[in-house]
């Protein structure tokens, strides 16, 4: 089994595909991912830690955190999230997910703490600040949170690590997460870049139909990539929507691929 990278401009039709072709909306793939944000965070965290940080940005990976914070909340764990942008600054849907979460007492901050240390011994961070449509640019409260998440030791990451670039290897940021959680499938950014960069990586299923990667990635299908190898993916999510990813690296980009364990 392997499989190829995605690209951040072919996630992208991804999502365009089963928002306004398939009429699934980001709304429901933001909850699965949450859930399974959650899920792994505590599984990580292997109780050890009893306090979750998430670090949220504005727009649908933020989504996710705020749904995580929820989750983690209504099973009796403390959760906080932190909004470095301000909660102003939210697209329509993760408000949406804000206002659930603030209806259930959620602890909410609109400014990033100047130093991690304030935080308990016992907090394990959660990065849910860029997505995969991260393209560097010039953002003094970007730095500010790079610069934050950098000295963290305990940190997950929400589908790609924030600062690291989609589709090639480049980190911007400095991050090194313990995990990062993808989602629905492998970025090709994460299957190149220095394994510092993104800590052990799993993978979760939200819900794509087999048959949009089919369609996407028909491109790779043939002598290096098999059809039947996405099936096997498709057939490990049915027992657990949470994969281990075991990452093979070349030199040459065509031949670095994935499978999980």
């Amino acid at each position: 089994m392997r499989l190829p990278g995605i690209t951040r401009e072919e996630m992208t039709e991804v999502d365009r595909i089963m928002v306004e072709d398939f009429r699934i909306p980001i709304e429901l793939m933001m909850e699965l991912a949450g859930y399974n944000l959650a899920n792994i965070a505590v599984n990580l965290s292997r109780n050890k830690y009893s306090n979750y940080i998430i670090i949220a940005g504005s727009g649908n990976n933020a989504g996710g955190g705020i749904v995580a914070a929820r989750r983690l909340a209504s099973w009796g764990l403390n959760a906080q999230v932190i909004f470095p942008k301000g909660v102003n600054e939210l697209k329509d849907v993760p408000k949406d997910q804000f206002i659930r979460a603030k209806q259930l007492g959620i602890e909410m901050f609109n400014e990033l703490p100047n130093n991690s240390l304030n935080f308990k011994n016992d907090s394990f961070f959660i990065d849910a600040y860029l997505g995969y449509g991260f393209t560097p640019r010039q953002d003094d409260i970007s730095e500010n949170v790079f610069n934050f998440l950098s000295n963290i030791n305990i940190l997950l990451s929400l589908d790609i690590p924030s600062g690291l670039d989609a589709t090639t290897e480049s980190n911007y940021s400095g991050i090194n997460p313990i995990a990062t959680l993808t989602l629905g499938f492998v970025k090709q950014g994460l299957l190149i870049t220095e394994r510092k960069n993104i800590g052990e990586l799993y993978i979760a299923d939200i819900g794509i139909p087999i048959s949009i990667y089919y369609k996407i990635l028909r491109n790779h299908w043939g002598s290096t990539y098999k059809k039947t190898s996405l099936e096997k993916l498709y057939l490990a999510f049915k027992n657990n929507p949470i994969q281990k990813v075991k990452m093979h690296k070349s030199e040459i980009l065509d031949n670095s691929y994935w499978t999980i364990d």
